[in-house]
Order: structure tokens, then C-alpha cells, then sequence
């Protein structure tokens, strides 16, 4: 099966200014830090998805690929994968998951379409979609509050799959 490659967007590349500079001086150390956590939220959302119950109930199967940051998914809407990449913006560096579905354009071509995404902060708050959402701590112990917030995330991850 052949899969086609996203099609290029024009961007604009500006000139960095000095003050920018200093969110990367640290660049090894904090990603390091970053595929921690992204590690960290793979294995809770595994240990939810491989659950008894949750398998029965939500029939998703979530395997971990290479470096415990990628996932591949497969639920009642298709198949899906994500993956963790570390970008920097002006306050610092974050991590990032972007979740992507298998599809098929008119053709019957495969593709893959982006469907949600996921950011982690230095600080190890997990930021469900692009905004608002409830912060989910992956500093925090294991606790109702923690795995409420796990399930509400896995919940919120199988819709975004469910989606048109």
C-alpha cells in the first residue's frame, strides 16, 4: 500500500531575533525532559486502553512504536497513528503529538489526515487539542483526579478518530 505525502504549505521564513535564542540554549536537557513525559502518556493511555473493560467497551488497540513516543491505533473508526516531535515558539520548548487517520481520498488512495493533537509542556501538563481542555499533570501521582483525567483524554482521542 502506498501512502501519500501531505501536500507542501507555503510558509514565510522570518529572520530570529536574538531574544528567541535563548529558548533553545537548553535544547538537549529540556527534550529529554519532553519525550519523558510523552513516554510517560503513551504508557497511561496504553494501560487505559488495554484495560478489560475499556477493551470491551471502546474496542481500540493501542500498540507503542520505537522510542515509547509513537503509538498506532486501531479503533471502531479506522486506524490511526501519532506521533511526538519537539518545536520551540517564543516562551520555549513543547512537545507536540499530532494524531493522524487513515483515510482514503476519491480515488481510493490512502492518506493520512491529521484529526487532533496534543501538547506537553516543560512544566508536564498535557494541553488535550489546541485550546481549552482540562490540563492533565504528568508530574502527578496516580490518583482519581490523574486517572479521571487520563480517561477523559483517551475518551476526547477516540471521538477525534470518530470524526468526519
Amino acid at each position: 500500500m502506498s501512502v501519500q505525502a501531505a501536500p507542501e504549505v507555503a510558509m514565510r521564513y522570518l529572520s530570529i531575533p536574538e531574544e528567541h535564542w535563548a529558548t533553545v540554549t537548553s535544547a538537549v536537557e529540556e527534550s529529554a525532559q519532553l519525550k519523558k513525559y510523552a513516554a510517560r502518556l503513551t504508557a497511561r493511555l496504553k494501560a487505559l486502553f488495554d484495560d478489560d473493560h475499556s477493551r470491551q467497551t471502546l474496542g481500540v488497540t493501542f500498540e507503542i512504536l520505537g522510542d515509547g513516543t509513537a503509538w498506532h491505533i486501531e479503533s471502531p473508526f479506522g486506524v490511526a497513528r501519532a506521533h511526538f516531535r519537539v518545536f520551540t515558539r517564543e516562551t520555549g520548548l513543547y512537545g507536540k503529538y499530532v494524531i493522524q487517520k487513515l483515510n482514503n481520498d476519491p480515488e481510493d488512495e490512502p492518506f493520512w489526515h491529521q484529526v487532533w493533537a496534543l501538547r506537553i509542556t516543560l512544566q508536564g501538563l498535557v494541553h488535550p487539542g489546541d485550546e481549552g481542555g482540562e490540563l492533565i499533570s504528568l508530574r502527578a501521582s496516580l490518583s482519581n483526579r490523574s486517572d479521571d483525567a487520563i480517561l477523559h483524554l483517551g475518551l476526547s482521542l477516540l471521538y477525534s478518530l470518530g470524526q468526519e
